[in-house]
């Protein structure tokens, strides 16, 4: 899982890249309000973990440029 914290916006972004019960592999994103319990989240099955890995480098590209820093990652 992947956590990343806007503190002067207090907005989080996660990004967790899992496999299912089928084998296949998911990149869920979760977003919102710091200290709120409402939140989006969004799922999309990718091709395989090699571009999991690679759309959770993208991710984590744009929230740096977006102000965002990563505060957990495994």
């Amino acid at each position: 899982m992947y956590r990343w914290i806007h503190q002067e916006k207090a907005r989080y972004y996660q990004a967790h890249l899992i496999r299912n019960l089928f084998g296949d592999w998911t990149l869920i994103t979760v977003w919102g309000s710091l200290g709120s319990h409402c939140g989006r989240m969004y799922s999309a099955g990718v091709q395989s973990y090699e571009a999991g890995l690679a759309r959770l480098e993208a991710i984590s590209k744009r929230r740096r440029q977006r102000g965002y820093l990563l505060v957990d990652g495994s």
